[in-house]
């Protein structure tokens, strides 16, 4: 039969996995979050060009 040791132990590996998987969570969350920040900025950066070509070309409907 385990003793009280081999429980603790357990006990802390599963406390560690759990943190891990907690973390590994968070991670997954800020790269989703800077790629949307990403998408945001290219799509503005987008629009910025988009005028600035239609400012060139002569076109002032913008």
């Amino acid at each position: 039969m385990p003793g009280p040791a081999s429980n603790r132990s357990k006990s802390e590996s599963r406390k560690i996995d759990s943190l891990r998987r907690e973390r590994d969570s968070i991670r997954r969350i800020l790269d989703q979050a800077s790629m949307d920040g990403v998408r945001e900025n290219m799509e503005r950066l987008g629009e910025r060009l988009d005028k600035i070509e239609s400012e060139m070309s002569g076109d002032s409907n913008s």
